[in-house]
């Protein structure tokens, strides 16, 4: 089963991913990349970091599939990972949506909201990035809420819809929506 998390920057996805993975065994699908590695990010284990000449190479020969560009990077997912059967996780740009759900053997997608946007935010300036990114990230979570009020077609994509309030019982509670589903898949 692949998990796609979804949501606004700040909403958690990259803090449930790792739960997700620590607690219910899944492995991270890491995204391949252009974007510059972050303090603390594991080339491989976080996302695959590789150069621009690297991406097209790897999507000339077929090795990624659902490639888009996001705020001057490039990402795409390794076609290998989306057709596997083992247990992964990763994050998902709401945009590639469409595109993931064609190319992802037996994915669950969960679009998370933050309970109150303004927390969204503050974990988004958390984050310490230059002011230019900051300012494309605060504008793009605009655009994203927008898109996803008023597009019901986007929202039927989402198998759930997940509010955080960045709580332990928010915590369980996916974990717990996640299990639910990991048992009905095992009973099909």
């Amino acid at each position: 089963m692949l998990i796609g998390l979804t949501g606004v920057t700040g909403v958690g996805k990259s803090f449930f991913k790792k739960v997700i993975a620590e607690e219910l065994g899944f492995k991270n699908l890491p995204i391949v990349t252009t974007r510059e590695k972050r303090v603390g990010e594991i080339n491989g284990i976080d996302k695959e970091f590789v150069s621009d000449v690297q991406f097209e190479e790897m999507k000339q020969l077929g090795i990624t599939q659902v490639n888009f560009e996001f705020l001057g990077a490039q990402y795409a997912y390794r076609k290998e990972y989306l057709q596997s059967l083992e247990n992964r996780v990763t994050e998902v740009h709401y945009t590639t949506i469409y595109e993931l759900k064609k190319c992802a053997k037996d994915l669950l997608t969960i679009y998370m909201v933050p309970h109150d946007i303004e927390r969204a935010r503050l974990e988004l300036k958390k984050r310490n990035l230059p002011k230019e990114v900051y300012q494309k990230r605060l504008t793009e979570m605009q655009e994203q809420v927008e898109e996803y009020s008023h597009n019901q077609e986007l929202q039927n994509q989402f198998d759930f819809v997940f509010v955080n309030d960045y709580t332990e019982a928010s915590k369980q509670k996916l974990l717990t929506l996640i299990k639910q589903k990991i048992n009905l898949f095992k009973k099909v």
